[in-house]
């Protein structure tokens, strides 16, 4: 007699399931409730059950959303930090180069005005500076030694200087575009008739 009992039981919860699945697919069909509402109208969850579940699936939509939008801006912060960063670099190599450049110019500057040996005088010599032909006037002795290499014409500002063949060196060594003409000559010959050739060469330049 128990037996048959439970076999009762057994059939009615069978019938009970069939009858779950086929609401679940109407209603699935229908597409208008929410899944709390078709677990609900199949009596496989409580209503409570039912909230709780839809509660925590809903905290954890918003856990997502909130660890998405998280993550960008993240990536927005290391972005920005990262561009920062280059544009620090690139301005301080600029100030390097500037700080350098000034430098330079200081140093040749003192080289022209301490040797100076242009003379004033009514011989006009011509020499290029870059794609300009230009004019300075000078004594015949300072065209003759120009002539030998002995001196060098070298920029000084706006203007142009005469400098020994030894001091144009030192300034080509820093800044080779300043030295405007100077002509070409063995360096294994010495010229005995060359005012320059004992002229010191000044290696304690301010700067």
């Amino acid at each position: 007699m128990p037996l048959r009992c439970n076999n009762c039981h057994l059939e009615s919860r069978r019938q009970l399931q069939r009858i779950a699945e086929a609401t679940l697919a109407k209603k699935k069909k229908r597409g208008g409730d929410s899944l709390r509402d078709q677990l609900r109208a199949a009596g496989l969850v409580t209503a409570k059950q039912a909230r709780r579940a839809e509660s925590a699936s809903h905290r954890q939509e918003v856990r997502q959303k909130q660890g998405g939008e998280a993550d960008v801006s993240k990536l927005e912060v290391q972005q920005a930090q990262a561009a920062k960063r280059a544009a620090d670099r690139d301005r301080n190599a600029a100030l390097n180069q500037a700080a350098q450049e000034k430098a330079i110019s200081a140093q040749v500057r003192q080289l022209v005005t301490s040797n100076s040996q242009r003379e004033q005088g009514d011989v006009a010599y011509n020499f290029t500076d870059g794609k300009r032909v230009k004019r300075i006037h000078i004594s015949e002795t300072n065209r003759q030694q120009l002539n030998k290499g002995h001196l060098a014409i070298v920029r000084l500002g706006d203007a142009y200087d005469l400098v020994p063949e030894p001091v144009a060196r030192k300034i080509m060594e820093r800044s080779e575009a300043d030295v405007l003409y100077l002509a070409d000559r063995s360096q294994d010959v010495v010229d005995e008739d060359d005012p320059y050739k004992d002229f010191p060469i000044p290696d304690d330049l301010d700067w």
